[in-house]
């Protein structure tokens, strides 16, 4: 992995672990992250004014993954809301930032990519997933299957999924995009922004139009000045966050390496957990942090 993509990723992590700390405070829903949606669409928007011309240039494959990539971010905020609602962040947020490792390598494997998968970065991102389950635990002796059969386990399994696809499919659109219209890869990568958060805004609208718990919060949150300014800033977060993640794509050879070295947010997020919130600092959450933190640097130099 490049110097360049590295460093795009670390920042990006500092960001990911601020806006989800945020969130989490703040119980979010799914109409919190509609609002956080809406925000980053409309910050952004003027991008597709000025490349309107390249539009039309853009292959039908690449409005289909645009599309898909919305439903998986819906994915995303639904199983990250329900596990931040249901759990604290020192268990939700490791799981669900853990387990997409391995499912984007492993289907990066299936599709014929294992080559450019380094056997020393394969082994990074075992340890950043071992980490990753220990690291919630009070003790060793918790370490049983029964004991992650729950909605925090199950919501963040969900959010995993979300981020699986959201990636595979964000690599591929760039990929065609950047085959198919005359531009830089950073004017690419902020045009594509633009239509992602498009399309999640449109997925979680849709969401949040059909369920009427959902709406009910979207009211709340209207009425309630704190809690729709946080959704608002919390919005260009996320888009500058993963805009950053987006543009380290085009500097490594395997979007594997991309999700697995955006983990560097868990340790980052634990940090803040056991410093802001004073949760308790367990052997198997410093070790797992540890750990963790090995595995960063395998990938890094994988």
């Amino acid at each position: 992995m490049s110097l360049i993509a590295a460093i795009l990723i670390i920042i990006s992590a500092f960001m990911h672990a601020g806006w989800n700390f945020i969130s989490q405070r703040r119980s979010p829903s799914l109409a919190f992250f509609f609002v956080t949606a809406v925000c980053a669409a409309f910050t952004i928007s003027p991008i597709l004014f000025i490349h309107r011309d390249v539009l039309r240039l853009l292959p039908t494959a690449v409005w289909g993954l645009v599309l898909a990539t919305g439903v998986a971010q819906a994915i995303y905020f639904f199983g990250l809301a329900g596990a931040y609602r249901r759990g604290d962040i020192s268990l939700a947020y490791p799981l669900a930032r853990a387990l997409p490792v391995l499912l984007v390598a492993s289907v990066s494997l299936l599709l014929g990519n294992s080559g450019d998968i380094g056997r020393l970065g394969l082994f990074g991102m075992v340890l950043i997933t071992a980490g990753c389950i220990i690291l919630p635990l009070p003790n060793f002796q918790e370490l049983r299957p029964q004991n992650y059969q729950d909605a925090v386990i199950l919501m963040a399994l969900v959010a995993a999924i979300g981020t699986t696809g959201y990636t595979l499919l964000d690599d591929q659109a760039l990929r065609q995009m950047r085959a198919a219209i005359p531009l830089e890869n950073s004017q690419i990568t902020l045009l594509f922004i633009s239509l992602q958060t498009s399309s999640t805004a449109l997925m979680l609208g849709l969401a949040t139009l059909f369920s009427p718990a959902e709406r009910r919060q979207l009211r709340q949150i209207g009425q309630n000045r704190s809690l729709l300014l946080t959704g608002l800033l919390t919005g260009v977060i996320i888009m500058a966050t993963y805009g950053l993640v987006l543009a380290a794509m085009a500097y490594v050879t395997n979007v594997s390496y991309v999700a697995a070295f955006r983990q560097l947010s868990i340790p980052i997020g634990a940090v803040l957990g056991l410093t802001l919130q004073q949760e308790p600092r367990y052997p198997p959450k410093l070790i797992g942090i540890g750990i963790v933190s090995i595995g960063l640097v395998l990938v890094g130099i994988g």
